[in-house]
């Protein structure tokens, strides 16, 4: 899933730092030069350049594109108003806005925004329940940088009854098992990927967005 958090503070760099731990794809825009550089020294995001409140900006950064827009800025007032425009010009499914004055939570929500949530864990906990909510999830660690993986295959699924052969993953990935209804399954080259299939993966971390992507799964 992709996200941009518009306010590159304290707030948007502990926030921008959870989520690529829960394998996000985050993009941060800041106004401040020195806070871009920081920002793209120390993490691994994509880092834009101005004032997330204006549409040229957003469209630069790809809200066209995101599934959620997280505004983090010092005042409520350009949180709104980045909001709005994410919402109401680039049709991004769900935005997100850090209220500085808890009055004005309920104002925010009444004014389309879809979470206004005041406090740093708040939204934190916000998104790790989008995150449990995806179709890809880390089960277990095995050390600092590999871990199993959970994948849920939906229905319809656009490889239903493709052979694993034939799916390229990234390197270092392996399906351990599927699991398809009451039958367990230890899969093979030519085993066959079926709609509604739970998967278990041995992956690194860093490569787990990847392994969605070449598996062709959104998240819910």
């Amino acid at each position: 899933m992709k996200a941009i958090i518009i306010g590159g503070g304290k707030v948007g760099y502990y926030l921008a730092k959870a989520l690529l731990e829960r394998y996000y794809d985050v993009l941060v825009v800041e106004k401040d030069k020195a806070t871009c550089q920081y920002f793209a020294n120390t993490l691994d995001v994509t880092v834009v350049m101005g004032d997330g409140s204006t549409a040229a900006v957003l469209k630069k950064a790809g809200a066209d594109k995101c599934d959620s827009v997280i505004a983090v800025t010092g005042e409520d007032e350009v949180n709104l108003v980045i909001c709005q425009i994410a919402k109401k010009l680039f049709d991004v499914k769900k935005t997100i806005a850090k209220v500085n004055n808890p009055k004005n939570v309920e104002t925010m929500r009444l004014l389309g925004v879809d979470i206004a949530i005041s406090g740093t864990e708040n939204i934190i906990k916000q998104m790790e329940r989008e995150v449990d909510n995806s179709r890809i999830k880390e089960l277990m660690p095995i050390n600092g940088k590999t871990a199993v993986f959970e994948v849920i295959i939906p229905e319809n699924y656009v490889y239903h009854g493709k052979i694993i052969a034939d799916i390229k993953l990234p390197d270092g990935c392996n399906i351990i098992c599927i699991t398809r209804g009451d039958e367990l399954i230890i899969p093979r080259g030519r085993t066959k990927l079926l709609s509604n299939d739970e998967l278990l993966i041995v992956s690194s971390v860093s490569a787990a967005n990847e392994v969605r992507k070449m598996l062709k799964i959104k998240n819910k």
